[in-house]
């Protein structure tokens, strides 16, 4: 970290796990994080035939659209996504994201925009210049976004240090167990990332942070 960048004495963490409703396994260690209070918020894919209202029984969680965006979309697209959330959830998501972060795309960003000034719905941010585009829309965004893979656990101790010079940061976590019968790529690796998550090492590098929920931050 340059010495330029001073730690701030009150850095709060948001942590999100991703892809709620892809598979019940997902689903399953997800809901075992929750419990744990390991996570603050949970990113649903509200179309995802395992897109369960199960959720509910963690009301301090966050609970946001993970949207699902093909580079044609519309904003028509977006809002029926926001509308079938609040019918399943009796509420409007606490923010949106995107699934492989569709959201931030040149075609789909402004209507991304649009729809969370409409509905105040806080956005997530991925890179700098991501951040300063919402800042400048006024649409609320964390600080900082952090990604993580499970072979690289050094790497994340050393960013989530560096993550103190920020008063918010956002980490994203994609925890699971192993589902033969799901086709999407990132699979076993979600076992690897729940047992790490859960782990005494984990909450020992997350110690310096009060952990927040979107809901708490914005």
């Amino acid at each position: 970290m340059s010495p330029k960048k001073k730690i701030v004495a009150n850095s709060y963490l948001i942590i999100t796990a991703d892809d709620y409703g892809m598979s019940s396994l997902f689903n399953h260690g997800i809901e075992e994080l929750a419990e744990l209070g390991l996570i603050t918020g949970v990113s649903v894919m509200v179309e995802r035939p395992f897109a369960t209202t199960t959720l509910l029984n963690f009301p301090k969680l966050s609970l946001g659209l993970h949207l699902e965006l093909e580079d044609s979309s519309t904003k028509e697209e977006i809002y029926r996504q926001i509308t079938l959330f609040r019918e399943k959830f009796g509420k409007l998501p606490a923010y949106l994201d995107g699934h492989q972060h569709q959201h931030l795309t040149s075609h789909n960003f402004p209507s991304v925009v649009e729809s969370a000034r409409n509905f105040n719905l806080p956005v997530r941010s991925r890179f700098s210049e991501d951040r300063k585009k919402l800042v400048e829309t006024a649409i609320a965004t964390p600080q900082n976004f952090i990604s993580w893979h499970p072979d690289r656990i050094p790497i994340l101790a050393e960013r989530l240090y560096e993550t103190r010079q920020y008063a918010l940061s956002e980490l994203v976590v994609h925890p699971g167990y192993f589902d033969h019968q799901c086709e999407y790529p990132y699979n076993k690796e979600r076992e690897t990332e729940l047992t790490f998550l859960k782990s005494h090492e984990f909450q020992a590098i997350i110690t310096p942070f009060t952990l927040l929920s979107y809901s708490q931050a914005f």
